[in-house]
Parts: structure tokens; C-alpha cells; sequence
């Protein structure tokens, strides 16, 4: 995982390579159809929003670290993947469970962000069932999660990341268990 995000691969190409993954783990005729999402549109869509929430409600210079939270809510009576951005003072590189994303001090208003990709996955990889639905969903939300976040911290520029503080670390994880510490930011 860190690797890919860490390769500069753009979003498209790294989705790509994740498919391919969990098409070797798991035989479904519905990879095909995840590799046609439309990767550009929804980075343009989240770029929007997230550089809004930094910008209208950035966080207290006390924030050492920035959690996107991926969690499964219930949109339209159907389950789905969605992803939020959170704050947090407390901040732990070495802390593998996250403990320190846990009780954010940063909530901003307009934290959801509203992926179709995370969105079509999800619900694809849902009616598989099975082994085809968990790597499904974990190798390729999480991996989305990161591909865009790593781009979008190039993207946005670390002025509107940072504000006053130095450097802030991100990270991205689902709220149930793994995540995955993408880097710091600074100036």
C-alpha cells in the first residue's frame, strides 16, 4: 500500500494496478468494470471540496495531524463507502492502531466528502459477496482513499494545508480498524 501511494502513479494508474491485485486474489467479472469509473471527475469533485473545508473552516493552529476517516454509511436506505476529514492535537507516528485519530479536536463542518468513486465501488463490489466484496471494498477504498489524498496534498498546496503550523502529518484509515500513515506536510 504505502509504496503505491508513494510512487507519484496518478489516481487512474494506481486504481488500475489495485484492480489488477484483487482480480489475481479473486476471479469476478466485475473488475473490468471498476477500471471505467471516472477517476479525473471525481478528483476534480474532491479537490473542491476539500480545499472549501480547509478554507472556510480551516483547523486551529494546534492540529498536528489530519485523519480521513472512511466509514460505511447508510445513504438513501443503501449502505455505501463514505470519507470524512478530521484533526487531531494529539498525534503518534509510531501508533499503528490510529489511537490518536480517535476524538478529533478538528470537526469541520462539510468534513463528508462526496466521492461517486468510493460510492460505485462500494456498491459493486457489495453485491459480489464474499471474498470478491472484501477485497472489493478494503484493497480499493482504502486505496482510492490514499491515491487522492496523496494527490490532492500536491494539489492544494501546503499553505492551505498548513496555515501557521510547520508540518502536519496525514493519515487515512477506516474508522473500524486499519489505516495507512501517507506522510507529513511542510512548508
Amino acid at each position: 500500500g504505502r509504496v503505491l501511494f508513494q510512487s507519484g502513479a496518478s489516481v487512474a494508474d494506481g486504481m488500475v494496478q489495485l484492480i489488477d491485485f484483487c482480480a489475481d486474489q479473486e476471479s469476478w467479472r466485475g473488475w473490468s468494470a471498476l477500471r471505467k469509473l471516472d477517476f479525473a471527475a471525481d478528483e476534480k469533485r474532491l479537490k473542491q471540496w476539500l480545499q472549501g473545508v480547509l478554507t472556510e473552516d480551516p483547523p486551529q493552529k494546534s492540529i498536528n495531524a489530519f485523519w480521513f476517516g472512511l466509514f460505511n454509511p447508510i445513504v438513501e436506505g443503501k449502505a455505501t463507502c463514505g470519507m470524512y476529514l478530521a484533526g487531531s492535537q494529539s498525534f503518534d507516528a509510531a501508533d499503528e492502531t490510529f489511537d490518536w485519530a480517535c476524538g478529533p479536536d478538528y470537526f469541520p463542518n462539510g468534513r463528508y466528502a462526496n466521492s461517486q468513486v468510493l460510492d460505485e465501488i462500494y456498491r459493486k463490489v457489495d453485491k459480489a459477496k464474499g471474498s470478491v466484496s472484501e477485497y472489493g471494498e478494503y484493497v480499493l477504498c482504502l486505496g482510492f482513499g490514499g491515491l487522492i489524498i496523496n494527490r490532492l496534498v500536491d494539489r492544494i498546496g501546503p499553505e492551505t494545508w498548513l496555515g501557521d503550523s510547520k508540518s502536519r502529518s496525514v493519515a487515512i484509515g477506516f474508522d473500524s480498524g486499519d489505516g495507512i500513515l501517507l506522510g507529513s506536510i511542510t512548508q
